[in-house]
Parts: C-alpha cells; structure tokens; sequence
C-alpha cells in the first residue's frame, strides 16, 4: 500500500474507488466499508484508495481536548494496509479543512485531486464546515461530477451501533471486553520505551514506560495483555493510571508494562501492546509491600488468562 501524506505527490490513478472517513479505530464497520471498496477496485480493475484524516474534528475545534482519539495515524495505517488497499491519503484536518464547504471539498479534493469515480461512505457520514455535508450532498452533486456514491448501512453486534464513539464510550467505562467485540481485533497502544522512576525494578516487578501520544485515549485499568517489540512476543502486564497507588497523581495518565519473565532491556524501543483482559482498577496501597504483593497477584492472573489465549 502506497501512504501518501497530502496530495501534493500524488499522481493520476487509474479510476479511482475512494472509502472515505476518519476511521478512527479502524473498527468492524470500518472494515466492511474498505473491504467494499477494495472489492469494487478489483472487479472493475481500477485503484481502491483510502482517504483518511490526521486529526478528528473535534481535536482540531478544541485544542485543549485530550484522550479522543482509538488509533495514532501509524497505527491506524498499518490496520488499514491488512485490508490490501492500494493507496492510503491521509489529509491533515486543520482548520482551513474544517471550514470547507461541502460543495468545495468534492470538487477540489475528491473530482479535481483524486479523480473520483466511485466512492464508499457510511450511511451518517459527515464533512465540510459545521459537518454540513453527508451523503445526500454526495449523491447531489454525484452527477454533475460523474462519480457514484455507494454507501454502507450502520452495523450492528449484539443489539449495538458499531461506531467509534460507542467504543470510546466503552473503554472509559472500563468494558474492554465489550469493545474488543466491536473493533473485531485486541485494543493496541503503541510507544516507545522511555526511562522512568525505577520503583517497579525495586519491587522486583520492573516495568517499561511508554511515551504514548497524548490524543490516545487510555482506557484506565490494570491489564492482562500481549507486549511486542521486533519479533518477540511476550505476556504482560500493564498498568494505565495516574499512579495514585502510593498517592502520586501526575497530570495526565501513564503506561508501564510489566513483561512476563523478560530480562533484556528496552529502552528506546516501540513497544506494542494488546490489552486483552481487565484484571482490575487501580487502588490506593497504604506502602511499597502491599503493592508488591498485589502486583504479584496481578502477574499471577495475566498468566492464567495469556495461557489460554
């Protein structure tokens, strides 16, 4: 898959089958609507290209928003490249792009830019200034620029809307289970590995730290999880909080992962983590033995639960 970030190297497609949206968490609709349009690309021998955003509008509305956002843009380029399209866009959503007529943004990015001929959107798809634009707008200026608009109805698992505000709904609630089922994948948080206080090496419980981009949102927990880094692949442990266990609260959460029976060293490696049970929530510990032997308890629990998975 080619990634292109702006239009401005793009070159000439041969005719263009565009899945449009921000596909933030790359969840189960979001893949049925891409794989439509890889499918359609194929048949018809033309290009399918994804055409995505850096940002989510309301990021770019609130600056001061913070823990939004399911997938990083790396991340979310490497769930989209599994789904074999052949062209990714990925268009910075700034301000000049939020104030964008609707009319405009098919013109001069979708027919003059890309060359639509055909193009893939959720059935609630919104777009231009004040999210004025949808899918009847796509439809209505469809033939006066010759393109087809295909759309895809809202999919529904266990008598709920597959959508990323549902599933963010659901993380902050502490129901990864629940979300997992809608994302149709393991939640995965990425960063790299950065030096902290040390405390967990003096409990015997030595932890890396990632450095995660702030606009993820963290479902906060402590986590049964797979921990990647390279080729390796090992059980975990992770804790997302503020640390409140001893009593600190730092201003925003962090992340430390605890992998099963590691000895090397990781700093300044990616490390890739696949929550995939919630052991608990994090808790206040009176001094360093108690939280030791619950660390103890927890890495005892993520054994049982990666044991079977």
């Amino acid at each position: 898959m080619r990634v292109y970030y702006g239009l401005q190297h793009l070159k000439k497609l041969k005719q263009p089958v565009i899945a449009l949206g921000t596909f933030d968490g790359v969840h189960l609709g979001h893949q049925q609507l891409i794989k439509a349009a890889v499918t359609e690309a194929r048949e018809s021998g033309g290009t399918s290209i994804v055409l995505t955003f850096d940002h989510i509008p309301r990021e770019v509305l609130n600056k001061n928003i913070t823990g939004v956002l399911l997938t990083a843009t790396r991340e979310k380029i490497d769930l989209i490249r599994q789904l074999d399209a052949q062209v990714m866009v990925v268009l910075k959503f700034n301000q000049t792009l939020a104030r964008m007529e609707p009319q405009d943004f098919i013109k001069n990015i979708l027919v003059k830019k890309l060359g639509i001929k055909s193009l893939w959107v959720g059935e609630h798809y919104h777009f231009g200034a004040g999210q004025a634009g949808g899918v009847e707008t796509l439809k209505n200026f469809s033939q006066q620029f010759g393109y087809a608009v295909k759309v895809i109805p809202n999919l529904h698992r266990r008598g709920q809307k597959v959508s990323s505000s549902k599933i963010r709904e659901l993380l902050r609630a502490g129901s990864l289970k629940a979300a997992v089922e809608l994302l149709g994948r393991p939640h995965v948080l990425i960063g790299k590995v950065i030096t902290g206080r040390g405390l967990g090496r003096k409990l015997a419980f030595p932890t890396a730290n990632l450095n995660i981009d702030k606009r993820l949102l963290l479902p906060l927990g402590i986590y049964a999880a797979w921990a990647k880094t390279g080729n390796s692949r090992r059980p975990a442990v992770v804790f997302i909080g503020y640390r409140a266990s001893l009593g600190m609260v730092p201003k925003l959460p962090k992340i430390e992962a605890h992998l099963l029976g590691f000895k090397g060293r990781l700093y300044g490696k990616t490390l890739r983590l696949e929550l995939l049970r919630k052991l608990r929530q994090e808790r206040f510990f009176r001094n360093h033995t108690l939280l030791a032997q619950q660390i103890a308890r927890d890495v005892a629990a993520a054994a049982r639960v990666l044991k079977h998975e």
